[in-house]
């Protein structure tokens, strides 16, 4: 999926639920496991909130991190082989 500011727009009109689906198939899809992270509907608020003041700018620097973190992830998965 393509982070641009129309999808942003799509994801915020979604329904609790549907948007913390996406959001971890999004994170899954990026090496980062939200499976055991547990989010509150005023913290799916704030981040439509959020999500809605967002530049084209904020979304490039949101991809980064994104980015950033699959590559922290896959750098400490390496570290942890051979740990016993």
């Amino acid at each position: 999926m393509k982070i641009d500011k129309k999808t942003i727009e799509m994801l915020s009109s979604m329904t609790d639920d549907n948007l913390w689906r996406v959001i971890c198939a999004l994170g899954s899809a990026s090496g980062i496991d939200l499976s055991k992270t547990k989010v509150s509907h005023d913290d799916l608020c704030r981040l439509r909130e959020a999500m809605g003041q967002m530049t084209e700018a904020d979304v490039g620097k949101a991809a980064e991190l994104i980015n950033s973190f699959k590559q922290n992830d896959r750098s400490s998965a390496k570290g942890d082989q051979g740990r016993g």
